[in-house]
């Protein structure tokens, strides 16, 4: 998917503040409808972000509000969309979108440690 990799180029600085304000890695996905920054979270939670109605825009650097959605995937294979917040700048439409979810802990630091983009491991407090 060559849209795919040119999103993950230019939505390199996207890519990098959804993965350290949610504390899990962050893709590029296809939507089926467009382009998409997704999270994966626990309970089959997971964030889609765009900046143009429902894709990623082609131009990165255009004064799009940024969408954040956090949708989960039901047992018969649909999904829900659970918060859907819109704001000016991703990190803050993926806090507020965060702080409206109806259910308690998603977005809490996993249970496994997690490794650096670099490829360290990330320090454990030690007690």
């Amino acid at each position: 998917m060559p849209l795919t990799e040119q999103h993950t180029t230019r939505y390199a600085d996207a890519l990098m503040t959804l993965a350290l304000a949610a504390r899990r890695p962050a893709s590029v996905v296809n939507t089926g409808i467009g382009y998409a920054v997704r999270v994966d979270f626990e309970h089959s939670i997971h964030l889609l972000a765009t900046n143009a109605p429902g894709d990623l825009s082609s131009d990165p650097d255009a004064q799009h509000p940024w969408t954040v959605r956090f949708v989960q995937r039901q047992a018969d294979g649909a999904d829900t969309q659970l918060v859907e917040v819109t704001g000016e700048w991703l990190a803050d439409a993926f806090d507020r979108a965060l702080a409206a979810l109806p259910i308690p802990g998603i977005g809490d630091d996993p249970e496994t440690e997690l490794s650096s983009p670099a490829g360290c491991v990330a320090p454990t407090p030690s007690g």
